[in-house]
């Protein structure tokens, strides 16, 4: 039926510590973010491949520039195949993971290309260094891949300084990896306010979602919602059949009259739960109203739905609330026939209610 409040929290990592909320978050996050990923990284590829006019301007040796052309035009080659395969990884935190890697092997050839040119414009080197890191918290990601892709390129940055590019003051080296460490930190505080923002913002969607389509007692689907889904088997229908059952707590009225609403309540909640745990997971349980409750059987004929009816109203039978004692439920079965409308699906499983009512409650009729 939906996730409680507690399944919302997160771990420090900004994600969900439920398995299956984080899940739904990132198929959530794959319908906004995918096309934005793919574009941002196309735009990446297309920047950094225009950056050879920078390479010819400073790097004048026209015996190692074509290398340079050849080291941007494959970062340009591979976020062109980021954009047409990033959309057909089955799990998208695969893709997210393959736009890390990506970024990590962009920034690995702008190093090579720094190397092989003899390149000596430092600052130039350091700027670059820092936009790269702005780029990786740019492009949507999981907070954790940014924080990785960031600390491989300051090291990858101060790395290379020491040991390939042309040798600078230790003092140097030293403050430039101190200010992309803290180009590093504000984007990292940044991004995990944004994505903690985007995470609240899905909660607060998935719970008015849930408000929306169920019951606010019983904690199950509402009228609302189950006739729209039952609008969707009817509208769907093929050959396999389908049932439904309506149900009611039989004396319910004496119930509120002799213990009060409060234990009325506990009733209608106790009930539920028993249901709920002696039907199908394919099954689809509603109150329908008051002391009403209606289940839809998927893919089951009247006789099928008969016995598993039968076997709903035992277990109330033998289950009874503590301060009402034993509850009962009389229910009617119907299938459904070609051409029926919602309302005369549900009615006919309504009069066959009344029957089990009139016949002296606690029973199934079909």
């Amino acid at each position: 039926m939906g996730y409680k409040h507690e399944s919302f929290a997160m771990n420090r990592l900004c994600q969900f510590r439920s398995r299956a909320v984080e899940a739904d978050f990132m198929n959530y996050d794959r319908s906004v973010s995918l096309n934005i990923v793919r574009v941002l990284m196309l735009i990446v590829g297309l920047i950094f491949a225009l950056f050879i006019f920078s390479d010819f301007y400073f790097y004048r040796d026209l015996n190692i520039f074509p290398v340079a052309i050849v080291l941007r035009l494959i970062g340009l080659i591979v976020t062109i195949a980021a954009f047409f395969l990033i959309g057909r990884f089955k799990h998208y935190n695969h893709a997210l993971i393959m736009v890390t890697l990506v970024q990590l092997l962009i920034f690995a050839i702008y190093l090579l290309n720094l190397h092989l040119l003899g390149a000596t414009e430092i600052y130039l080197q350091f700027m670059t260094a820092m936009l790269f890191i702005m780029a990786v918290f740019l492009i949507p990601n999981l907070w954790k891949n940014c924080i990785i892709a960031g600390s491989v390129i300051l090291a990858g940055y101060i790395f290379s300084r020491i040991f390939f590019l042309v040798p600078t003051e230790t003092v140097s080296t030293f403050m430039h990896g101190v200010y992309l460490g803290i180009c590093l930190v504000c984007c990292a505080i940044f991004l995990y306010g944004r994505e903690n923002s985007r995470r609240k913002q899905f909660v607060a969607e998935r719970l008015l979602e849930h408000m929306a389509i169920t019951d606010r007692l019983t904690n199950i689907y509402n009228r609302v919602r189950f006739e729209y889904m039952l609008g969707t088997w009817i509208k769907n229908k093929r050959h396999n059949p389908f049932s439904l059952i309506l149900f009611d707590i039989d004396d319910f009225k004496k119930v509120n009259d002799n213990f009060g609403h409060t234990v009325g309540d506990q009733v209608l909640v106790g009930t539920s739960e028993v249901v709920s745990a002696h039907i199908r997971d394919e099954d689809i349980f509603a109150r329908w109203g008051g002391e009403e409750f209606v289940v839809l059987f998927g893919n089951t004929g009247l006789e099928k739905a008969k016995e598993l009816a039968e076997r709903l109203r035992r277990a109330v039978e033998v289950n009874p609330c503590a301060d009402a004692g034993k509850i009962t439920i009389s229910i009617g079965v119907a299938e459904y026939r070609e051409g029926e409308t919602i309302t005369e699906f549900v009615n006919h499983a309504d009069e066959k209610m009344y029957e089990a009512k009139r016949a002296g409650k606690n029973r199934v009729m079909a």
